[in-house]
C-alpha cells in the first residue's frame, strides 16, 4: 500500500486542469465571457474562417464547417454559455432561432443537439459541453482557444484549408488546426 502526498495530488489535478496538449501557455478559462453576446468561432490557423452551422432547420443543423466570415451570418454566430454543475461551456447556435441548439461534441464531425435549459438553467447534455482552454479570455471574447468535447474527450479539429468540416480528432500539442479565437461579433 502506498501514500500520495499532498504535492503529487495537487500537482495531477492541475495538469487535469490546465493539461490541454495545444495550449500550452493555458492561463484562462472564458468563464467571464458574456453570455448575451454573439461570437464568431475563428479559426487561429485560417484566420478568415469561421465556424458556421450548415443545413440549418427550425429545430437544428446538420453540421458544422468553416466558411469565410460574412457579417450578418446568423448561421456563424455562436453564443459561449456556461454550464453551472462544472467548468464547462455550450456553444449555441444563433442560426436556429426557434430554439436553443448547441454544437454537439458525441464523435466525428460537430452536429447539433438540443439544449433548452442551458439559458435558463445553464445546464446541456454532457455530449454538448465543452472544456475550453485559452490563452487570454476577456467579457468580449478569447484567442488561442482549444475545445475538448467532455464526452469524447477530443479537440475540435478540421483537416486543412480544403477540408474545412470542423469534427472531433486526438487532441495534439502541435495542431494549430485545433486552435480557435472566440471574436466578438460587434
Amino acid at each position: 500500500m502506498f501514500k500520495l502526498s499532498i504535492a503529487f495530488v495537487s500537482a495531477l489535478l492541475y495538469g487535469v486542469a490546465y493539461g490541454s496538449p495545444a495550449v500550452q501557455n493555458t492561463v484562462c478559462s472564458p468563464s467571464a465571457i458574456d453570455t448575451t453576446a454573439k461570437f464568431f468561432i475563428k479559426s487561429a490557423a485560417a484566420t478568415s474562417l469561421v465556424w458556421q452551422a450548415e443545413d440549418v432547420s427550425s429545430d437544428n443543423f446538420i453540421f458544422v464547417d468553416l466558411q469565410t466570415q460574412a457579417n450578418g451570418s446568423n448561421d456563424q454566430l455562436w453564443s459561449v454559455i456556461p454550464n453551472s454543475n462544472s467548468n464547462s461551456f455550450s456553444f449555441v447556435s444563433a442560426g436556429v432561432a426557434s430554439a436553443n441548439i448547441c454544437a454537439n461534441g458525441d464523435g466525428g464531425p460537430l452536429d447539433s443537439a438540443a439544449c433548452p435549459d442551458i439559458i435558463s438553467a445553464r445546464q446541456a447534455p454532457q455530449f454538448a459541453t465543452w472544456s475550453v482552454s485559452c490563452q487570454s479570455c476577456a467579457s468580449n471574447g478569447a484567442t488561442g482557444c482549444q475545445f475538448q468535447a467532455v464526452l469524447e474527450g477530443q479537440c475540435a479539429d478540421f483537416l486543412d484549408d480544403t477540408d474545412t468540416t470542423v469534427k472531433l480528432d486526438d487532441c495534439a500539442t502541435n495542431q494549430p488546426n485545433q486552435l480557435w479565437d472566440i471574436v466578438a461579433s460587434a
